[in-house]
Parts: C-alpha cells; sequence; structure tokens
C-alpha cells in the first residue's frame, strides 16, 4: 500500500511563560492591550480564475497517449495542437459535460458532475488529449473531475497534475497543487523540482505560492534546496509579505536550530512589514530560552504602536524567559504607558525568575493609575509565588 502525504498542519500559539502562570483577572486586563495577537499569521485568498490559453505542457510520453474510442452515436470533434500541428479527436458530448462542470452554474455542475461519475473510466483514460486540446472551462472540469477520485486512479492522477503544473490557467494549476497532497511519497518527490521552480516565481499567483510553501515541507526532495529557496525568498526585497510569511512558518520546520534563529532576527532587524515581524517574533518564541539572541529587536518593538505586534513580542519574550527579564526592566521606564503595562504584565507571566525587580514593580502601584496598580499587583503574586 502506498503511503499518502499527510494533508493537515498548522502552528498553534499559546501566551505562556515557561517559569511562571498569571492570574484570570490580569489576563483579562492584559488582554484589552493585546487584543488581536493571537491571531493567524497567514491567510490565504484563492487566486481569481485567469482565462489564459493553455500552454503545451511537452511531448512527455506522447507516444504512449491511449487514443480516445469513437461512438458513432456521439460526434467527435477534431482539435488541432498548435505546438506540434496534432491532430485530436475529442468527443462533443464529452466536452460540453467537462465544461459544464469546469464553469457552470452549482446546478449544472453537479448534474455534469453525475453524468461524468458513469463514464469516468473512459474520460480519464484520455485526460492528457483533453489537457493539451481542451478549453479552459474543459481543463478545469477534468481537474474538478478528478478531485477525490486520486485513489482510484493513482497513475492517471499523478499524469494529470504533472500536466496541470505546467498549464496556462491559474485554477488549473492550482487544483494541481492541491491534488498532490493526494499522490504517493515517491510520486510527490517527483514534483519536488517543478514546485520549487513555482514557488520562487514571483510572477505566480501568490495563492498558488502560498499552497506550495504550506505544502513544500511536506513533499520528499532535496532538503538543502528547499531550506535555501525558502532562505531567499524570506529575505528578498521585493516579494509579497504574505508570500514570506508563509515561507517563515515552512523554513523553520526544516532548518536547523542555530540558522533559523539567526535569520529571524535578521528579518526582524530589516523587515519593514508588521505582519512580517509578527510572524517572525512568534516563530521566535517558540524556540524558548535558545533564542536569546533576539530580546533585544523583540524588546524594541513593546514600543510600535502595531497591537498585535507589541503582544506577538511580549509573548515572545515571555516564553523566551529569564534572558528577557533585563530588557523588560528597561522598558519600565518608558515613556508609553501601555509599554510600561506590557513590561511589567510580562514580568509577572515569567514568574519567580523576575524576584530582584519586586521591590520596582512595587512603585507602579498608586491610586492615580489603578490600571496600571491591578497589573502590578498580579505580577507580584506570581513572581512571589
Amino acid at each position: 500500500m502506498k503511503q499518502r502525504l499527510d494533508s493537515s498542519f498548522e502552528v498553534v500559539i499559546v501566551f505562556s511563560g515557561g517559569e511562571g502562570n498569571v492570574s484570570a483577572k490580569s489576563a483579562l486586563v492584559f488582554g484589552v492591550l493585546v487584543l488581536g495577537a493571537f491571531s493567524g499569521c497567514v491567510g490565504e485568498s484563492p487566486p481569481p480564475p485567469s482565462e489564459v490559453a493553455p500552454s503545451d505542457p511537452g511531448s512527455d510520453d506522447v507516444s504512449n497517449q491511449q487514443q480516445p474510442a469513437t461512438d458513432e452515436s456521439s460526434p467527435v470533434v477534431e482539435t488541432q495542437v498548435e505546438s506540434s500541428g496534432e491532430s485530436i479527436e475529442l468527443d462533443e458530448a464529452v466536452g460540453k459535460l467537462l465544461t459544464d462542470l469546469g464553469e457552470g452554474e452549482t446546478e449544472v455542475r453537479i448534474a455534469a458532475s453525475t453524468a461524468l461519475n458513469d463514464q469516468v473510466a473512459e474520460v480519464i483514460a484520455q485526460h492528457r488529449d483533453w489537457m493539451r486540446a481542451g478549453s479552459v472551462a474543459q481543463r478545469r472540469g477534468m481537474m474538478l473531475m478528478m478531485t477525490g477520485k486520486a485513489q482510484g486512479f493513482p497513475e492517471e492522477t499523478f499524469s494529470l497534475v504533472k500536466l496541470a503544473l505546467v498549464d496556462g490557467d491559474s485554477k488549473v494549476r492550482s487544483i494541481g497543487v492541491q491534488l498532490i497532497r493526494q499522490l504517493s511519497t515517491v510520486q510527490a518527490a517527483e514534483l519536488h523540482p517543478r514546485l520549487l521552480t513555482m514557488m520562487k516565481d514571483n510572477l505566480e499567483e501568490s495563492g498558488i505560492r502560498n499552497s506550495i510553501l504550506r505544502l513544500i515541507a511536506l513533499v520528499p526532495g532535496d532538503g538543502l534546496a528547499t531550506e535555501t529557496a525558502l532562505g531567499e525568498l524570506i529575505l528578498a526585497d521585493d516579494d509579497d509579505s504574505t508570500i514570506k510569511q508563509a515561507a517563515l512558518q515552512s523554513y523553520v520546520k526544516l532548518a536547523p536550530v542555530e540558522p533559523a534563529i539567526a535569520t529571524l532576527i535578521s528579518v526582524l532587524d530589516t523587515s519593514d512589514n508588521n505582519g512580517v515581524k509578527r510572524t517572525t517574533a512568534v516563530l521566535l518564541g517558540k524556540y524558548g530560552s535558545k533564542a536569546k539572541a533576539g530580546v533585544k529587536q523583540l524588546g524594541a518593538l513593546l514600543d510600535v504602536e502595531d497591537k498585535d505586534l507589541q503582544g506577538a513580542a511580549a509573548q515572545a519574550l515571555a516564553r523566551i524567559g529569564s534572558p528577557s527579564i533585563d530588557v523588560l526592566v528597561m522598558k519600565l521606564d518608558s515613556p508609553n504607558r501601555v509599554t510600561r503595562q506590557i513590561a511589567i504584565y510580562t514580568l509577572g507571566v515569567i514568574g519567580p525568575s523576575a524576584r530582584d525587580h519586586v521591590r520596582r514593580l512595587e512603585q507602579f502601584i498608586t491610586e492615580k493609575d489603578p490600571d496600571t496598580s491591578s497589573i502590578a499587583k498580579e505580577a507580584i503574586l506570581n513572581i512571589l509565588k
């Protein structure tokens, strides 16, 4: 039995220090300050359909193509393939069903899908002809028809995906990328070079590139080439911020700890995009005390106006723990009230390791500022536990 690629993986973010906890009251107060800090880092919008003429996917295994069976009761349309001048005969009735499936309204698509199910084996056997000579709608229909049928037709699905990844239509390519999750690991490994090429191409649809970035860590292949490509995307000056965020999350799954931490710190130093920096801060915090080299950069983010970014930085400092204490104590002198409150709260999360600074925290317990006083009291109680 062939192994299948696991299609689910995610990053889970929990705000907690390794050395202490805070009460529900304090967490509620602080939650107002950093609302939204723990939302997901990367999202994807589906790529818009692009009615582009199909490109020739090449002559790969053309000599081994199955010729479509003809049926006297069903008209056959002869189509010329421009690149080779080759004539391909396509069944008109099947073509109508594929067109309906590819671009029809919901009810029309359901009817077309049902009708195609009655002759699925014959249509799939002719998939090369439809992908080379069919219209955009027909090629989309062929891809949609194959969705959910990959395990019953593993070799045909693999062949279809190879053709889809070089298709001129973005929706066809997008479905092709999604079908990779249903291939065997051996089949997926053969597609690895093509996926790297698409991933690095900044002319490719960003939605498709994001899908590949989330998939690439699961695809067997040249690990060093993948790591290098991800690093280049992360440090590129002119790429989409969502691409960088997705690349960061895949990169830390593959790269050794020390180079990964160094790269994340470099992103904090050089990036001017708050979303990218927020993702970087969260990922850096996942290394715990090993990421202590980044506390200076994370501390600087406590002064920004972006509440999500402030919260992500505070979260990372809390997870790093004791190495963060000196930077947090410095932030107690910040002219920004919110920054001071975040520093007080985070010291409380770190817990007993911050015991030497309890008297400093006591100075924030005043009648003039009841909110800060409440946060300071809770932090002190947590430190002294």
